[in-house]
């Protein structure tokens, strides 16, 4: 294991090498976005079993991950009345459950064909066992799931140079009381902390104030909160990107895109929601590539914000 991060060091502090103890085997593993590859050792009782494992991830959100996969070794044992070599191979489904930032608990079962050849009387033994296996990781570089590197996004089209119709101006919002100058102080104030919230070591604080950045609608936090698009949590993310829709900037428009390819569900559909706040339409194209996305919950947040966007 200490090879294993000595050897892959950026990942482990991007949160994508993990460690598992399961009985009886020790593992190092590294996710991919949808993939996932694992190098186990099981030792006990005189017999040793050295395999791989590839995952396919056919589902993740927070906390579950569900997977399929095969897996693949070599055996060699010693016990008391037999010694030799052999092989194992197995097809597997389980499941991935984070308990806590850093810590999850994986199971799966997995039908096994053992093919064993016994070294004294070239004897050979195979047949099919069925296996559940359970363990619990730990993710390094502050649990969160790999996020993939954002892909290289066409710059959105630029409106043809054609007469346009104008639109007619919208009713300017009235002025506020020159009598209440009160309430602008305070929002200023809470502006303030709101910014200061977003340097707390606690993704709670920062949180927070990301959400109270979106609903004063202050412009000056554009840049601020689009830097939280690169948080580690992704509940930060997620509220970031809502806020930035909030406040309706155009200056979030290529973040946001960028952030509908983020590996959470939750911080994608906030992106989707997010454009829809900025009704830009060079925003369409993508919005309509996240209705195919395999969760349902930005489906239906690029669904909304498609049409809020067409309503203008």
């Amino acid at each position: 294991m200490i090879l294993a991060m000595l050897a892959f060091p950026a990942p482990a502090a991007a949160g994508d090498l993990s460690i598992g103890l399961g009985y009886p085997y020790l593992s190092a593993k590294y996710d991919f976005q949808s993939v996932a590859a694992e190098a186990r050792l099981v030792t006990g009782s005189g017999i040793q079993v050295y395999s791989g494992r590839g995952y396919w991830n056919f589902h993740r959100s927070r906390p579950l991950t569900a997977f399929a996969g095969a897996e693949a070794g070599y055996i060699k044992f010693d016990t008391l009345d037999m010694k030799g070599t052999g092989g194992m191979a197995a097809l597997f489904v389980g499941g991935e459950y984070a308990v806590a930032e850093n810590f999850s608990v994986l199971m799966d079962f997995a039908p096994t064909l053992i093919m064993l050849k016994h070294g004294v009387y070239d004897v050979g033994v195979s047949g099919v066992e069925y296996v559940v296996n359970m363990g619990f990781y730990y993710r390094f570089g502050g649990g969160t799931a790999k996020r993939p590197a954002p892909r290289a996004v066409r710059p959105p089209p630029q409106p043809a140079a054609r007469p346009v119709k104008a639109a007619p101006p919208e009713p300017e919002a009235p002025p506020p009381p020159a009598a209440a100058p009160r309430p602008a102080r305070t929002s200023s104030a809470a502006a303030a902390r709101a910014l200061a919230d977003l340097d707390s070591q606690d993704w709670r604080v920062r949180r927070k104030g990301a959400w109270k950045l979106g609903d004063l609608k202050h412009a000056p936090a554009v840049e601020p909160l689009i830097q939280l698009l690169d948080d580690k949590s992704l509940a930060v993310r997620g509220v970031a990107a809502l806020a930035l829709g909030r406040i309706g900037d155009p200056r979030a428009l290529l973040p946001l895109l960028l952030a509908l390819e983020d590996e959470s569900a939750y911080v994608r559909a906030s992106a989707a929601e997010g454009l829809g706040g900025l009704k830009d339409k060079r925003a369409l194209r993508e919005l309509s590539g996240a209705l195919k996305d395999r969760a349902a919950v930005v489906r239906k947040a690029a669904a909304k914000s498609i049409k809020e966007i067409g309503r203008r």
